[in-house]
């Protein structure tokens, strides 16, 4: 009974996103920088530089400016979308994918058409954002060293839904972990619960932890983060070496050695 109640409430945020972008509705919550230096990569092996609006999550086109001219090209004629920072440093990169949802955890998925989805960290399992709107925002993130609060720019969905996927290298197609939103919350920990806890199933300590309500559903980057992380290999112990007693020996001359008297 409890997993259908969270199924049927993952089916249901799903499918109140696609009707509200199908009905155009938009729940705009300060939306932040949309553009930026980028370069767009065609499925034809083509590249194009200029700066770009970030797609929307169903965007069935991107645009473009390419010096003067402004260019749209068709979404499933692309396949990603790398963001520059102002130093020209990759920042962030959309991708033009389909997605995965449980249908029963662990062995039925479905399946949804492909839609802009921005990929947030890359390593062993990489973590994906996606929402209707995008932007660049400045937010408040704690210091890793010093632990204290810092604005830093950083890429969000600045409408009401927010979605987390996640992609293992030998997996299709990222999948739907986490939910949240910027405005009410109530019930996403309970769906983090139960898909992350199986997702994580290989790293059991952390899949403890999201049981435990340790770790919830806002914490997924640190989660994804720690989860990439390479376990230390521990070294072997050097085995004690075995105490020498020193004992003191009588000097014993030599045969064949002459020895003299001292003459008084």
């Amino acid at each position: 009974m409890k997993l259908n109640i969270f199924l049927v409430m993952s089916a249901l945020c799903v499918t109140s996103l696609l009707q509200a972008q199908s009905a155009g509705i938009t729940f705009n919550l300060g939306m932040g920088e949309q553009k930026a230096d980028a370069i767009v990569f065609k499925k034809d092996k083509q590249k194009i530089s200029g700066i770009v609006k970030f797609p929307g999550f169903a965007d069935k086109k991107v645009k473009i400016k390419v010096g003067e001219e402004n260019e749209k090209f068709a979404s499933k004629d692309l396949d990603s979308i790398q963001i520059f920072d102002a130093n020209k440093k990759l920042w962030y990169t959309f991708v033009w994918t389909k997605t995965k949802v449980y249908k029963k955890k662990g062995t039925e998925f479905k399946i949804i058409d492909e839609n802009w989805i921005c990929k947030m960290i890359e390593g062993k399992a990489s973590l994906y954002m996606g929402g209707e709107q995008y932007g660049i925002k400045e937010v408040k993130v704690e210091d890793e060293k010093t632990k204290e609060k810092v604005k830093e720019e950083k890429m969000k969905v600045v409408t009401k839904e927010v979605y987390h996927y996640l992609k293992r290298s030998n997996e299709d197609y990222p999948v739907l972990v986490s939910m949240s939103s910027n405005a009410l919350s109530a019930g996403y920990n309970a769906f983090f619960r139960e898909y992350g806890v199986y997702y994580f199933k290989d790293s059991p300590e952390i899949a403890k932890k999201i049981e435990d309500k340790e770790y919830k559903y806002d914490d997924i980057e640190k989660v994804v983060t720690l989860y990439n992380v390479k376990p230390k290999k521990q070294e072997p112990r050097a085995e004690p070496k075995s105490e020498v007693k020193a004992t003191k020996t009588k000097a014993t001359p030599k045969a064949g050695s002459k020895t003299t008297a001292k003459k008084k």
